[in-house]
């Protein structure tokens, strides 16, 4: 009996965030940005163990010269960019009433060249920008794009996100069992696309980030080598107007390494280096509401908290 009513409290719930997300596609685009980023700054001035640990995770990527009002101005705006990124995740699977798609700046040369090898491309970045909708543009102009993606709790909001990234393009696998279809989509010569901030599932990689160990996925790594395709820095940025920016920075060198142990070790390391790039380029727009370094003291722990 209690599974029975688990299923359709859960089944009342889908429903019901379905029919807002269908809501909200209605709004015009620009109002329902502005209305998001208001919330996204408020939900961050209430405080908590998010927000402490955004900014301790801010103060290791801005460096030890930002004083603490400039860390919390900077975890203010990822709050309002993480409201603007909720609101375009969960309208861009209905039709696109108000144009969002039109914001979408993609420097499409690097991906031609690397697909020009004829194995696929992995490509990779931080949890910033809008990966949900840049893969989902990927897919409209290139075919097929593939991803592993975490688990979301409850199941009601989990079923409501994987139907968001299928409906938007977006094959999506479970992380522990990915790697055969990733492969195959790499064979097929498409792409996969895989945040690799923080280690989520599978196997990590004790690497060097923003000069600070940390232990990163080695599936991008690995992923590349086995499947002869390279490994593509992606930078997924938001700029003032809005417009989403999707560039690339030089492909990760692999060809020297062999696929083992300390071949992806050493590969891990080349990733990580193009990953503290982009965060200490767009800690702004980084969405690190986890801990990165978990050694780092956040606010919470030190008894502090966001200024008035």
């Amino acid at each position: 009996m209690r599974a029975r009513l688990t299923r359709g409290r859960d089944a009342a719930l889908y429903a019901l965030a379905l029919l807002a997300t269908a809501l909200l596609a209605l709004v015009p685009a620009a109002a329902a940005d502005r209305l998001a980023a208001a919330a996204g700054r408020l939900v961050y001035r209430r405080g908590g163990p998010r927000p402490a640990q955004l900014r301790a995770n801010l103060r290791q990527a801005m460096g030890p010269a930002a004083a603490a009002a400039e860390v919390d101005s900077a975890a203010a705006q990822v709050y309002a960019n993480y409201g603007r990124y909720m609101c375009e995740f969960f309208t861009m699977h209905w039709p696109d009433l108000w144009g969002r798609r039109r914001r979408m700046v993609v420097d499409e040369g690097p991906l031609r060249d690397a697909r020009r090898r004829g194995r696929g491309v992995v490509m990779f970045g931080i949890h910033g920008g809008n990966w949900d909708l840049a893969a989902s543009e990927c897919a409209r102009r290139f075919g097929s794009f593939h991803s592993a993606g975490e688990s979301v709790r409850p199941a009601w909001l989990g079923r409501l996100t994987n139907r968001v990234r299928r409906g938007a393009g977006t094959q999506l696998y479970d992380p522990m069992r990915a790697a055969r279809p990733l492969l195959r989509a790499l064979r097929n010569g498409e792409f996969i696309g895989l945040v690799a901030d923080r280690a989520v599932a599978g196997p990590g990689a004790a690497v060097q980030l923003c000069g600070r160990p940390a232990v990163l996925p080695a599936g991008p790594v690995w992923l590349a080598m086995r499947g002869g395709a390279p490994l593509l820095p992606t930078v997924i940025e938001r700029d003032a107007t809005g417009a989403v920016h999707i560039e690339f920075l030089d492909p990760i060198a692999l060809d020297d390494l062999r696929a083992d142990a300390a071949g992806i070790a050493v590969g891990a390391q080349r990733m990580a280096d193009a990953l503290t790039r982009m965060i200490q380029q767009g800690y702004a727009g980084w969405f690190a509401l986890q801990p990165i370094w978990t050694d780092l003291e956040t606010d919470a722990d030190a008894g502090g908290g966001p200024s008035p």
